[in-house]
């Protein structure tokens, strides 16, 4: 898919449901979100009560947004996905999670985190290879499968995908998906070990820095998540036929 393709799907992923101005601060469930550059656009979207994958059972008001930073027609735009907790477990009147994560790294896919039984926090940062759009959002964004159009007869394109994700025992969490069509850059990639292939080591570099916002967010009062600048790297565009 081209770029201008990717730039008109997700246009109309703005067209549904309402979208905020351009602006680089917002609100998801009890944390505010800042965005290291300008350009982004919110949308909201349904809310709904989950556990969060703990071992105890309650409800915990949840509030999910996509952003998406689409700028100049140089810019390539960048879908992340916020969900956070509004409040704590019962409204925040006691109550406890408890977790048993396992996040560790397999043939396809670079995962750092905890582990254990029956623990008080979950923490696992996830950073897959670029996968089959569609496959991609059906498995960790099917909220929003019916929002991202393409032109009749294409696909969507595939996506690289880091993912990290926080939470502790009052039920507190925030969970950051990022999905991107060309790598993204950081520095000190090559102070990465060994990477299941495709894996790009920029990635694991970015997503630790995402892991320690995500983390930091979770135990702040206020919530405050200072997102890491996303920088993407575009490869040339072929040069158009013809000419004179």
């Amino acid at each position: 898919m081209s770029r201008r393709m990717w730039k008109a799907m997700v246009c109309g992923c703005m067209l549904w449901g309402a979208v905020t101005s351009h602006a680089a601060e917002f609100s998801v469930g009890r944390v505010d979100i800042r965005f290291a550059d300008e350009g982004w656009k919110e949308v909201p979207l349904p809310d709904r009560a989950q556990s969060y994958g703990g071992e105890k059972s309650g409800a915990l008001a949840v509030q999910a947004k996509l952003f998406v930073r689409d700028g100049s027609a140089s810019e390539v735009p960048v879908l992340v996905l916020v969900s956070a907790n509004s409040q704590g477990m019962g409204g925040g009147r006691g109550g406890y999670m408890a977790y048993s994560p396992n996040c560790k790294s397999d043939e396809h896919n670079y995962r750092e985190g905890n582990e254990g039984f029956n623990a008080s926090s979950l923490q696992c940062l996830t950073v897959m290879p670029r996968y089959n759009g569609s496959s991609v959002i059906k498995a960790l964004a099917p909220q929003l499968e019916g929002a991202l159009k393409t032109e009749e007869g294409t696909e969507l394109p595939p996506f690289y995908t880091v993912w990290s994700r926080h939470a502790i025992s009052t039920g507190s969490f925030v969970d950051v998906r990022v999905f991107t069509v060309f790598p993204i850059s950081a520095d000190g990639s090559a102070a990465v070990g060994a990477l299941p292939q495709d894996v790009p080591p920029a990635h694991v570099v970015w997503g630790r820095q995402l892991k320690d916002a995500v983390k930091s967010s979770v135990y702040s009062l206020s919530g405050r998540l200072e997102m890491p600048p996303i920088q993407v790297v575009v490869p040339p565009q072929p040069a158009a036929a013809g000419g004179g």
